[in-house]
């Protein structure tokens, strides 16, 4: 049975097992086809990065990077948004579907040689929520039982319904059932963490190479590695070591665009980002170039409690809000700063995230309310003045924050330059921010800020569950009761069911109508790639590029 066919069965084996009252869904161990006959003998990854390794405490990152191909988890994604078994042998939903049980194998093992046991993932899971981690990304939690009350301080993280019945037993207990855990669980927050090795190195657990052990097929070497260069080597007791054909991942970190531009053309990186618009126009019917789509939005998030009652009154105003989103011609926007293969928003849902049940629809293309998104100039100065009229104002300066970043800025500028020649008696102040390991921790230090929100898993709750009032994500603080039940609904469902589509749908033409957030574009990287490498699977959602069975061909 090839590769294909095994996933096929599985994925039948799991949809009939979420119809059922209780069931188990066994992985078949598939090894993929080989290509050593037509491989090079110099298997080494070049690769550049903008940003130094700053962490392995899978805990502390809001984005994984190339470092998603050093953890494992119950499941891993499919280069096509779908899920399969990875760590866990098998797995057993109850009659209620609110608990899964793992069965995990026997012979996975850490890069230290140490087995990975379901005691592994208790440990991680729990200490993601507890506070003194902080884990950016712990609302993913929400759902398993107590996570909520713990992340609200009543419960000690010690209460999360995880348990290890047994060494290589794990149970999963919910709140309610979740139709989309099996997409979360692909996530890297929840692989596993060895307890051992993080109480032994305590604050130092993460901080450098020597301080880490990994779970996936690669991990990031001890020596050689400079503020500059990092670089990963293959993982000698990954349990699929076997179909590992990389002997080495350099990361190199560029901070220059001109200097990662020659080491491309001098073979230096195997991969090099395109930029400037004249590039990747040239460059758009070689063999090398690669428009790369992803689940992610850029958009304006509201700050309405600073220190400005004014600023705070109109911002408050869903009029004003609409009036901003009218005003920007998100077409110019996207191909003035993220280039002509980005796409406009048609929603808060990226294109390309999730489909319907028969495999035709994208929720992003069935977005209700998709005019709170258009161009609308006319009606944005409108809206705008009586805004202004409402706030008791005729001219406001709003400040616009942005990440200091190519693309970022060039978008702050065009949106600046839009928003200004449009609504009347509007000034924009920008104000740039550098990156960090949490960039979106908050809280936010502009009345307009710009941030790019990725999809961590492949359903469209990936995106509404952030803007509920109770989430930490949801950094404007826009608060909606409808939209918060729509979306509680949601989450209670017990399958893809067409209500639960439907449920979803309501709750983003709240969203829009209200533009409690408002999306701007959904950037597509562009790309030139050695034409060489092959098996890269490149994913559209949770985390990018999986080197696992990448190798190069003579």
């Amino acid at each position: 049975m090839d590769k294909l066919k095994h996933w096929e069965t599985f994925l039948i084996g799991l949809l009939l097992c979420i119809g059922l009252a209780g069931c188990t869904v066994v992985q078949e161990t598939v090894s993929p086809s080989d290509s050593k006959g037509v491989m090079t003998k110099n298997q080494v990854l070049n690769l550049s990065t903008s940003h130094p390794l700053t962490t392995l405490d899978t805990d502390k990152m809001s984005q994984f990077g190339r470092l998603n191909n050093t953890i494992e988890g119950l499941f891993s994604a499919t280069g096509d948004g779908q899920t399969e078994l990875a760590l866990a042998k098998k797995v057993t939903l109850n009659k209620s579907r609110t608990t899964y049980t793992f069965t995990l194998w026997k012979d996975s093992y850490w890069s230290n040689g140490d087995l990975i046991t379901a005691n592994d993932f208790v440990y991680s899971w729990q200490r993601a929520l507890t506070p003194q981690t902080k884990a950016p990304d712990a609302d993913l939690f929400v759902g398993i039982h107590n996570a909520r009350k713990i992340l609200d301080g009543r419960l000690p993280a010690t209460q999360l319904g995880v348990s290890a019945p047994s060494k290589f037993k794990l149970v999963v207990h919910l709140d309610h059932p979740m139709a989309e855990l099996p997409q979360r669980l692909t996530y890297p927050l929840f692989g596993p963490q060895n307890e051992r090795i993080a109480e032994k190195f305590g604050k130092r657990y993460g901080t450098k190479p020597q301080y880490q052990v990994y779970a996936g097929p690669f991990m990031v070497a001890s020596t050689g590695n400079t503020k500059q260069h990092w670089h990963m080597v293959p993982n000698p007791h990954y349990w699929d070591r076997e179909h590992v054909y990389l002997s080495r991942i350099n990361v190199n970190v560029y901070h220059n665009l001109k200097k990662s531009w020659h080491a491309y053309q001098s073979g230096k990186l195997d991969e090099v980002r395109l930029w400037s618009q004249s590039n990747m126009k040239y460059y758009e019917k070689q063999a090398a170039y690669t428009a790369r789509p992803y689940s992610k939005m850029v958009l304006l998030a509201y700050r309405t409690t600073g220190k400005n009652t004014t600023i705070n009154q109109l911002l408050l105003q869903k009029t004003a809000r609409l009036a901003i989103s009218h005003a920007v011609n998100r077409q110019k926007l996207a191909r003035a700063s993220y280039g002509s293969t980005s796409l406009p928003a048609q929603g808060i849902v990226p294109a390309g995230l999730s489909r319907g049940q028969r495999g035709t629809a994208d929720f992003a293309a069935a977005q209700p309310n998709q005019k709170t998104v258009a161009y609308q100039p006319k009606q944005a100065k409108k809206e705008w003045q009586t805004a202004l009229k409402s706030a008791g104002v005729k001219h406001v300066t709003l400040s616009v924050s942005y990440l200091d970043a190519i693309y970022s800025a060039k978008l702050a500028r065009k949106l600046k330059q839009q928003l200004e020649s449009t609504l009347p008696g509007l000034t924009i102040k920008l104000k740039s921010r550098g990156w960090t390991v949490d960039e979106q921790a908050g809280p936010l230090e502009a009345d307009l800020t710009i941030l790019t929100q990725r999809a961590q898993y492949a359903d469209p709750l990936a995106m509404l569950a952030l803007y509920t009032r109770s989430s930490t994500a949801n950094l404007g603080h826009w608060s909606n009761q409808t939209y918060d039940n729509l979306v509680a609904e949601a989450s209670n469902a017990t399958s893809f069911s067409t209500h639960r589509w439907q449920t979803l749908l309501k709750a983003d033409g709240v969203l829009m109508a209200q533009q409690g957030v408002t999306p701007l574009l959904q950037p597509a990287s562009t790309y030139l790639i050695n034409p060489k490498l092959n098996g890269v699977q490149y994913n559209t959602v949770g985390t990018q590029s999986n080197f696992k069975e990448a190798y190069f061909v003579k």
